[in-house]
């Protein structure tokens, strides 16, 4: 079995209200509730706020960017660690998180552990 890490992207164009719409709240936590008890779950991670206190971004240069970075009109906002057999089986994991129907997207990488 290998690790993958599925990052939760939202982006700018999606509604701000999926956040705490009481629906997309059951769907995520339903979704978290079905990964965990298929048993592929190896660090259930955790959510991160795309808001300025809470972030910072610091570049080559020294330079300092408050809040969080966003690149394109995508940003990060939680990620989890999966076990599956290859990409394929992950993929299949991570098709079927909410953030998708909400606008949103999930990048899969896989771990190389050292």
């Amino acid at each position: 079995m290998k690790n993958f890490v599925l990052f939760l992207r939202a982006n700018t164009d999606m509604d701000p209200k999926a956040f705490t719409d009481p629906k997309e709240v059951v769907d995520r936590a339903k979704w978290l509730e079905d990964v965990q008890a298929k048993g592929v779950v190896k660090y259930l991670g955790g959510t991160m706020p795309p808001i300025a206190p809470m972030a910072t971004s610091i570049f080559p240069d020294g330079s300092l960017v408050e809040g969080p970075f966003k690149e394109d009109k995508h940003f990060l906002t939680g990620f989890l660690i999966i076990e599956a057999e290859d990409l394929e089986a992950a993929k299949k994991i991570a098709e079927t998180n909410p953030i998708l129907i909400a606008g949103g997207s999930v990048e899969i990488r896989e771990i190389l552990l050292r």
